[in-house]
Protein backbone atom coordinates (compact mmCIF):
# COMPACT_ATOMS: atom_id res chain seq x y z
CA UNK A 1 0.00 0.00 0.00
CA UNK A 2 1.48 3.42 -0.96
CA UNK A 3 2.50 5.77 1.80
CA UNK A 4 0.44 8.86 2.52
CA UNK A 5 3.38 11.08 1.45
CA UNK A 6 3.62 9.31 -1.93
CA UNK A 7 -0.12 9.60 -2.46
CA UNK A 8 -0.13 13.33 -1.63
CA UNK A 9 2.81 13.88 -4.01
CA UNK A 10 1.03 12.03 -6.82
CA UNK A 11 -2.14 14.11 -6.31
CA UNK A 12 -0.12 17.36 -6.29
CA UNK A 13 1.59 16.41 -9.56
CA UNK A 14 -1.73 15.47 -11.15
CA UNK A 15 -3.24 18.82 -10.16
CA UNK A 16 -0.26 20.68 -11.64
CA UNK A 17 -0.38 18.73 -14.90
CA UNK A 18 -4.13 19.23 -15.33
CA UNK A 19 -3.68 23.00 -14.85
CA UNK A 20 -0.85 23.30 -17.39
CA UNK A 21 -1.30 24.66 -20.88
CA UNK A 22 0.62 22.64 -23.47
CA UNK A 23 0.18 24.76 -26.60
CA UNK A 24 3.38 25.14 -28.59
CA UNK A 25 2.20 28.63 -29.52
CA UNK A 26 2.19 30.92 -26.45
CA UNK A 27 -0.13 33.33 -28.26
CA UNK A 28 -2.85 30.69 -28.70
CA UNK A 29 -4.25 31.28 -25.20
CA UNK A 30 -4.45 35.05 -25.73
CA UNK A 31 -7.97 36.03 -26.72
CA UNK A 32 -7.38 39.58 -27.97
CA UNK A 33 -4.95 40.89 -30.56
CA UNK A 34 -3.18 42.90 -27.85
CA UNK A 35 -2.93 39.75 -25.73
CA UNK A 36 -1.29 37.90 -28.61
CA UNK A 37 1.20 40.74 -29.17
CA UNK A 38 2.16 40.90 -25.49
CA UNK A 39 2.40 37.10 -25.16
CA UNK A 40 4.67 36.80 -28.20
CA UNK A 41 6.91 39.67 -27.04
CA UNK A 42 7.21 38.20 -23.53
CA UNK A 43 8.27 34.88 -25.05
CA UNK A 44 11.22 36.65 -26.75
CA UNK A 45 12.67 38.03 -23.49
CA UNK A 46 16.36 37.03 -22.99
CA UNK A 47 17.01 36.46 -26.71
CA UNK A 48 20.22 38.24 -27.77
CA UNK A 49 20.57 41.56 -29.57
CA UNK A 50 21.96 41.78 -33.09
CA UNK A 51 21.75 44.89 -35.21
CA UNK A 52 19.44 44.35 -38.19
CA UNK A 53 18.08 41.02 -36.89
CA UNK A 54 14.37 40.21 -37.11
CA UNK A 55 14.30 36.97 -35.06
CA UNK A 56 13.45 34.36 -34.21
CA UNK A 57 16.80 33.86 -32.44
CA UNK A 58 18.17 37.44 -32.34
CA UNK A 59 16.60 40.89 -32.61
CA UNK A 60 17.29 44.56 -32.89
CA UNK A 61 14.59 46.88 -31.54
CA UNK A 62 12.59 47.40 -34.73
CA UNK A 63 13.15 43.77 -35.70
CA UNK A 64 11.40 42.69 -32.49
CA UNK A 65 8.42 44.92 -33.28
CA UNK A 66 8.26 43.68 -36.87
CA UNK A 67 8.50 39.98 -35.95
CA UNK A 68 5.97 40.28 -33.12
CA UNK A 69 3.32 41.76 -35.39
CA UNK A 70 4.20 39.41 -38.25
CA UNK A 71 3.95 36.27 -36.10
CA UNK A 72 0.62 37.38 -34.64
CA UNK A 73 -0.86 38.10 -38.08
CA UNK A 74 -1.08 41.84 -37.40
CA UNK A 75 1.69 43.25 -39.58
CA UNK A 76 -0.81 45.35 -41.54
CA UNK A 77 -1.61 47.22 -38.28
CA UNK A 78 1.91 48.71 -38.23
CA UNK A 79 2.36 49.49 -41.91
CA UNK A 80 2.81 46.05 -43.43
CA UNK A 81 6.60 46.13 -43.78
CA UNK A 82 9.70 46.20 -41.64
CA UNK A 83 10.74 49.74 -40.78
CA UNK A 84 13.33 51.41 -38.60
CA UNK A 85 12.21 52.84 -35.26
CA UNK A 86 12.07 56.26 -36.94
CA UNK A 87 10.11 54.78 -39.85
CA UNK A 88 7.46 53.35 -37.52
CA UNK A 89 7.23 56.69 -35.70
CA UNK A 90 6.68 58.57 -38.99
CA UNK A 91 4.09 56.03 -40.19
CA UNK A 92 2.01 56.42 -37.01
CA UNK A 93 2.53 60.19 -36.79
CA UNK A 94 1.37 60.70 -40.38
CA UNK A 95 -1.88 58.88 -39.52
CA UNK A 96 -2.52 60.84 -36.32
CA UNK A 97 -1.87 57.80 -34.13
CA UNK A 98 0.30 59.39 -31.42
CA UNK A 99 -1.17 59.03 -27.91
CA UNK A 100 -0.38 59.93 -24.31
CA UNK A 101 -2.49 57.07 -22.91
CA UNK A 102 -0.97 53.78 -24.05
CA UNK A 103 -2.80 50.48 -24.11
CA UNK A 104 -1.31 46.99 -24.18
CA UNK A 105 0.12 46.26 -27.61
CA UNK A 106 0.83 49.89 -28.50
CA UNK A 107 4.36 50.88 -29.49
CA UNK A 108 6.77 53.03 -27.49
CA UNK A 109 9.45 55.20 -29.09
CA UNK A 110 12.37 56.94 -27.43
CA UNK A 111 14.70 59.71 -28.59
CA UNK A 112 15.95 63.19 -27.81
CA UNK A 113 15.52 65.10 -31.06
CA UNK A 114 14.82 62.13 -33.31
CA UNK A 115 13.54 58.63 -32.61
CA UNK A 116 16.33 56.13 -31.93
CA UNK A 117 14.63 53.20 -30.17
CA UNK A 118 11.28 51.34 -30.22
CA UNK A 119 9.53 48.77 -28.06
CA UNK A 120 6.12 47.34 -27.21
CA UNK A 121 3.99 48.66 -24.33
CA UNK A 122 2.86 45.74 -22.12
CA UNK A 123 1.03 47.49 -19.26
CA UNK A 124 1.84 48.82 -15.80
CA UNK A 125 3.69 47.35 -12.83
CA UNK A 126 2.21 47.18 -9.32
CA UNK A 127 3.42 50.75 -8.65
CA UNK A 128 1.65 52.11 -11.73
CA UNK A 129 4.85 52.55 -13.76
CA UNK A 130 4.55 51.87 -17.51
CA UNK A 131 6.42 48.81 -18.80
CA UNK A 132 7.76 47.86 -22.21
CA UNK A 133 9.60 45.05 -23.91
CA UNK A 134 12.37 46.01 -26.31
CA UNK A 135 15.64 44.74 -27.66
CA UNK A 136 18.58 46.62 -26.22
CA UNK A 137 22.28 45.93 -26.63
CA UNK A 138 22.03 43.21 -23.92
CA UNK A 139 19.10 41.51 -25.65
CA UNK A 140 15.32 41.47 -25.38
CA UNK A 141 14.17 42.60 -21.94
CA UNK A 142 11.17 43.84 -20.01
CA UNK A 143 11.80 47.24 -18.45
CA UNK A 144 10.20 50.44 -17.21
CA UNK A 145 9.43 52.91 -19.99
CA UNK A 146 11.19 55.71 -18.12
CA UNK A 147 14.26 53.65 -17.15
CA UNK A 148 16.00 54.31 -20.46
CA UNK A 149 19.02 56.59 -20.90
CA UNK A 150 17.06 58.40 -23.60
CA UNK A 151 13.71 60.11 -23.02
CA UNK A 152 10.31 58.80 -24.02
CA UNK A 153 9.30 60.41 -27.31
CA UNK A 154 5.77 59.02 -27.78
CA UNK A 155 3.35 56.14 -27.60
CA UNK A 156 2.03 54.95 -30.95
CA UNK A 157 -1.58 53.73 -30.99
CA UNK A 158 -1.93 50.39 -32.75
CA UNK A 159 -5.53 49.76 -33.82
CA UNK A 160 -6.00 46.24 -32.43
CA UNK A 161 -8.56 44.52 -30.22
CA UNK A 162 -7.89 44.84 -26.52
Amino acid sequence: MPSLRLLVSAIAIAVLVVGMHFDADPTAAAKTEAGKVVAFAKNQVTKPYKWGATGLRRYDCSGLVYRTFKETGLLNKIGGTRKTSRGYYRWFRDRGLITRNPKKGDLVVWGKTRVTHIGIFIGYNSNGKPLAISSLYKGVSKHKVHAMNIPLKAYLRVKISR
